[in-house]
């Protein structure tokens, strides 16, 4: 289904019930998504999926493709429990599907994730989400620069869950864009008012993620340009991280929404490099201010010297086109030594800290940028 929206889903209600073979449970319609009860020990699969039409028209939690089908719907059993299955199969040449099948363990039952879903979707409508700082330190002063802002969700009874725990059922919620939302709000809030109150703190940046649907949306760059703004941060306090492997999907469209970011002030990461198939050398057609280094290659480098090599590779090239470099991974003083050796501005890594609560976070600001945050490295030859 191309069009979205309320009425977008109603139609796909439609179209699921003309599908039918059996009656209809609960529909639940969310924007363009519908949720459908169905008698799971009568329904004929593979006549539905004949009769619901081809895969351009609508789409079962984004699950049937051109060629394949990987379907997951929730049934109502013969005793009115919810369950979640998962079907297989391959479409032929004449579109019918071959091969439908239910792999080993894909039912099971869905009464709690039911809860689960409902629970983290009025947690962001009230403001359960939060943005905790994981502390990234100059490698050549051993002071605190800037946080990375990740989701946390504090949820009542539970207490503050990692994003481990929740963001897989929240980009199945189509929640993922507004989370993000809501941490960098936090984030840019939280640095305005450290730095009010902590004038030697002026030098800390903050970043937090963003993928490209976010980027390519117009309303978006608007959206945080005025977040900046209100914020009263000045350019390169904020900074946006982008991951690789989201920026090469489509460079072209991304770059005119980074120029206009960059231009309002807001710095721009790229995240995870060396996770993709890009270049730097390319990359430099895109204005991004700093290169973050996946954590596998800083890892690897303890007994792999061909990531060293990587390593010290793009710490080279992406200094020769200005941009700074964070390491991220750190977790001992002889990586953050070698590191330093090789010209790397930054380090973010549980040697230092992982993700602190706000108050925390305050804390660190006042300590960090008076003083070293671990005692300093040898000097370099």
């Amino acid at each position: 289904m191309t069009e979205t929206g309320f009425e977008a889903g109603v139609r796909a209600a439609g179209a699921v019930a003309f599908a039918c073979d059996t009656d209809i449970g609960e529909v639940r319609l969310t924007g363009d998504a519908a949720a459908f009860g169905l008698e799971a020990a009568t329904m004929d699969w593979q006549a539905f999926l004949d009769r619901l039409g081809p895969a351009d028209q609508i789409r079962l939690s984004d699950a049937i493709a051109q060629d394949h089908v990987d379907l997951r719907i929730r049934l109502i059993g013969a005793g009115g429990q919810l369950s979640y299955v998962r079907l297989l199969g391959r479409r032929n040449g004449s579109g019918r599907v071959e091969g439908l099948m239910t792999p080993a363990g894909a039912t099971r039952d869905l009464a709690g994730r039911i809860g689960e879903e409902h629970a983290l979707a009025n947690g962001v409508d009230n403001g359960e989400v939060l943005a905790w700082y994981q502390p990234i330190i100059a490698l050549d002063t051993g002071r605190l620069a800037g946080f990375e802002a990740l989701a946390r969700w504090d949820r009542p009874g539970v207490g503050v869950l990692a994003p481990d725990d929740f963001l897989v059922m929240a980009g199945e919620l189509d929640l993922l864009n507004r989370i993000s939302t809501k941490v960098r709000g936090h984030a840019a809030a939280d640095l305005s008012s450290w730095r009010v109150a902590h004038p030697t703190a002026h030098n800390i940046f903050i970043s937090a993620n963003a993928t490209v649907s976010e980027l390519v949306d117009p309303a978006f760059v608007t959206g945080l340009l005025k977040v900046v703004s209100d914020a009263k941060l000045p350019p390169g306090a904020f900074k946006l991280e982008i991951a690789e492997t989201e920026i090469m999907q489509d460079p072209d469209m991304a770059a005119a929404a980074m120029q206009r970011l960059n231009g309002g002030g807001v710095s721009l990461a790229l995240d995870d490099f060396g996770t993709g198939y890009s270049s730097l050398a390319r990359l430099d057609m895109l204005p991004f201010d700093v290169v973050k280094i996946d954590r596998y290659f800083i890892r690897a480098m303890a007994g792999d010297e061909a990531a060293g090599t990587v390593v010290k590779s793009v710490i080279q090239l992406a200094t020769h086109f200005g941009m700074k470099v964070v390491a991220e991974g750190i977790e001992n003083a002889a990586a953050a030594e070698r590191l330093a050796a090789m010209g790397c501005q930054y380090a973010q890594g549980y040697r230092y800290a992982g993700a602190l609560a706000p108050d925390a976070a305050e804390k660190a600001v006042v300590e960090g940028v008076s003083g070293r945050f671990l005692p300093p490295l040898p000097a370099q030859a």
